[in-house]
């Protein structure tokens, strides 16, 4: 991610253009085919700072200057535009038993997508080779130069983006981003994958400074907090994870070793208990009463798993004053018997004024790794989206 200036820092002219230099680009990505004059407007910048900007955006490739279309007296004025034809970014989402990538470019739409295979129980050299190979196949497919890649990953990061800790891969203080780089030839950002869905949600928002509860059920739960449009990643960047706390909902053992934790009863595997996850689906509509005692008790566990965030989404809302709430994952096939159970129980703990009905994450399977690009984007650049892209699904 990239660093906060701060206050006390000395504003030297190097920081200030910087600055100046993100805000002329992000302005062009909100805006839709704004001239010179009109980010010079916007933004308060005098117009020959603007310019200078801008001539080293074109030399950079990140901006195209369009012709301007003659209207009444004086030179027609040139819209600004983010260049999609030089440069794009990579993306992926690891999971523990496959590889999803993908292509966007720099305006937020995404391309060319890809699966691969990992082999069981992958090593990290099993997942630098996958993930480059794959990668680089893209790449090439595409044709564009690589501005960065961003992979969402199921672990908890450093500040310095090594995996200190990642339970479902069964890693423990890993350098991935390092190796890959070298592979690559480009920056690898990791990005937690509960954040990369909060990247996801930032980047749809059509304004700035919403706030959002994010929780990404998988193999794990996470969760991840957007505050004032911002990212809340913590001192350490462990913010958000609450798979392995005792919200008072279980006293099963946990393959972490502790008792209690909140994975025991609502991840993935749990809710499922070895039914498949194509079953969710039959059981996804609590106004339908499941067939047979086997797709009953799928419909059980889902609602108790709903119940069991409902406990500790109501303290998150408390805390934080946050009434939007993302869920994000496979669990997203339970559909409405799972949001029902949520929304019950937000109901029976927290003040009805204060309870709004959660909802699914806007990218759907592509959540994590767009969240992972938009990371990158905001790595490299500065920059995120702020509008609703197309999508071209392959």
């Amino acid at each position: 991610m990239t660093k906060a200036i701060r206050i006390t820092e000395k504003v030297t002219p190097g920081v200030l253009r910087e600055r100046n230099t993100r805000l002329v680009l992000q302005t062009v990505l909100i805006g839709d085919g704004l001239s010179r004059a009109d980010i010079s407007r916007t933004t308060g910048l005098a117009r020959a700072v603007v310019s200078e900007i801008v001539e080293s955006l074109l030399a950079r490739h990140l901006l195209v200057e369009e012709a301007g279309t003659p209207s009444g007296r004086g030179k027609p004025a040139k819209p600004l535009r983010v260049d999609t034809e030089r440069q794009c970014l990579l993306m992926a989402d690891l999971r523990p038993t496959e590889v999803v990538a993908g292509v966007v470019g720099l305006d937020g739409v995404i391309g060319t997508t890809g699966r691969a295979d990992l082999p069981p129980n992958p090593s990290v050299d099993d997942v630098i080779r996958v993930l480059g190979d794959c990668l680089r196949r893209l790449a090439a497919e595409d044709g564009r130069a690589v501005l960065a890649a961003g992979i969402a990953v199921p672990a908890m990061l450093s500040p310095e983006q090594g995996i200190v800790e990642s339970i479902q891969f069964r890693w423990h203080d890993v350098d991935l981003a390092g190796p890959l780089q070298a592979d690559l030839g480009y920056d690898v950002v990791l990005v937690n994958d509960a954040t990369a869905v909060a990247m996801s949600e930032l980047s749809h928002q059509s304004q700035a400074g919403g706030s959002v509860i994010v929780l990404h059920i998988a193999g794990g739960i996470g969760s991840a907090i957007i505050l004032d449009g911002r990212v809340h990643l913590g001192e350490r960047q462990r913010a958000g994870e609450v798979g392995h706390i005792d919200v008072g909902v279980s006293d099963r053992r946990c393959e972490c070793g502790r008792t209690g934790c909140l994975e025991t009863v609502a991840n993935l595997p749990a809710i499922l208990a070895g039914a498949a996850v194509e079953d969710l689906d039959a059981i996804s509509s609590p106004g339908q009463e499941p067939a047979g005692k086997r797709l009953r008790a799928l419909a059980d566990r889902v609602e108790y798993a709903g119940r069991s965030l409902g406990a500790l989404i109501c303290v998150q809302a408390a805390i934080l004053d946050i009434p939007d709430v993302v869920i994000d994952g496979p669990v997203r096939r339970a559909g409405t018997r799972l949001l029902d159970a949520i929304e019950q129980e937000l109901a029976r703990r927290l003040p009805a004024v204060d309870v709004r009905r959660p909802r699914f994450s806007t990218m759907a399977d592509h959540s994590k790794m767009y969240g992972a690009a938009a990371a990158a984007m905001l790595h490299e650049l500065g920059v995120l989206w702020h509008r609703s892209p197309s999508r071209a699904e392959n």
